[in-house]
């Protein structure tokens, strides 16, 4: 019996002895972020690309691999690379938008890919042409805009001094940005992030950061994490794919995540949180399924890294992004088309964000 006690003692002795170890594991961004990227590389399909919905998320893959400091044209399946199945979708999602042609350029510069020739696509080329030198914006809506202008930063590029001035112009009242820049869909996290990814190490005003700063402040939930919008209809749980968003511009604006915190509670914490023991991150807490998108998007601000993630001097990059002609001026025929665009995009954020995505 004595020997009994007396192991029973040893092995509580190692369990206490081991609990803070095992506690400092499951709080270390770096090790969620392998555990994580372990999980995704598993999913990988035989056609090189990773499960979701399109290929916005195996650009999402890329985006984590090269943040690890890992090659995407090395991780294959069935000979097949992320790399070649983006090429092979190239024509068909690039021709869907400007966020698209955008997100594939940013995944090709990441990887050390060409984007004037991408799967036979002139990616920068389509971003310069969804360009109004009227407004300053690309595309019909913000976060279109913001992707666009990572872009153009990623190809080694300027972007036009209006087009950021037109960025800058869109905050909100609250000190966020809306998807279609409108208060009446109201401002949320992922495009705030975005938008803040977009302007950092500009010419923009403090004025600007600090509002948008007040703004992710009064987005935080007591966990430390944060959700797609406050007035959300679809709920305000912390998610991960938005808390994600918000460590990246954080650490953009040079701001410490793990300080930003609500009483003592920060997004890199709570992020970390959602992971399952298989690797995978939660959408939210409540929902416990493994979850593709928010694993996929969460490695890269896991591993504290932000977008652009790669910048290179693309040749002759500045002319295609930013043409001296490009779409006809503001008018009622064109703006009808945006028009219709943004609507789309909304539903389509309202459907993909909220149950998994961004781009």
């Amino acid at each position: 019996m004595r020997h009994l006690l007396a192991a029973i003692a040893i092995a509580a002795a190692l369990l206490i002895g081991l609990a803070p170890q095992a506690a400092r594991a499951q709080s270390d961004p770096a090790k969620a972020a392998a555990s994580a990227l372990a999980w995704a590389r598993a999913q990988q399909q035989a056609d090189g690309g990773f499960p979701g919905f399109g290929p916005g998320d195996t650009a999402d893959v890329v985006f984590a691999l090269v943040a690890a400091g890992q090659s995407p044209a090395s991780v294959t399946k069935g000979g097949k690379s992320p790399l070649d199945y983006l090429e092979a979708q190239a024509s068909t999602y690039a021709a869907s938008g400007v966020s698209a042609a955008a997100k594939l350029a940013l995944a090709a510069l990441a990887a050390g890919g060409d984007p004037t020739s991408f799967g036979g696509v002139n990616l920068l080329a389509a971003i310069g042409k969804s360009y109004d030198p009227a407004s300053g914006q690309y595309g019909p809506d913000v976060f279109g805009h913001a992707l666009a202008l990572l872009a153009i930063r990623s190809a080694g590029a300027t972007p036009p001094t209006l087009a950021l001035d037109r960025l800058a112009g869109l905050q909100l009242d609250d000190g966020g940005w809306s998807f279609d820049g409108t208060a009446a869909t109201g401002s949320d996290t992922n495009t705030t992030s975005l938008a803040l990814q977009a302007l950092a190490g500009q010419t923009q005003s403090s004025a600007v950061r600090t509002k948008a700063l007040a703004y992710l402040r009064s987005q935080q939930n007591s966990d430390g994490g944060f959700p797609y919008s406050q007035t959300s209809p679809y709920g305000h749980d912390s998610d991960a794919n938005s808390t994600a968003n918000v460590i990246q511009a954080l650490i953009a604006l040079g701001q410490d995540p793990a300080a930003f915190t609500n009483g003592d509670k920060g997004p890199l914490a709570a992020l970390v949180a959602m992971q399952n023991p298989s690797g995978a991150m939660r959408y939210q807490s409540a929902l416990p399924d493994d979850n593709a998108l928010a694993t996929y998007q969460s490695i890269t601000a896991l591993l504290g890294k932000t977008f652009p993630l790669k910048v290179t001097q693309l040749a002759g990059a500045q002319a295609l992004v930013a043409p001296a002609t490009s779409l006809p001026a503001t008018g009622a025929p064109a703006q009808l088309p945006a028009a219709a665009l943004a609507l789309v995009g909304l539903a389509l954020v309202a459907a993909g964000i909220l149950s998994f995505w961004k781009a």
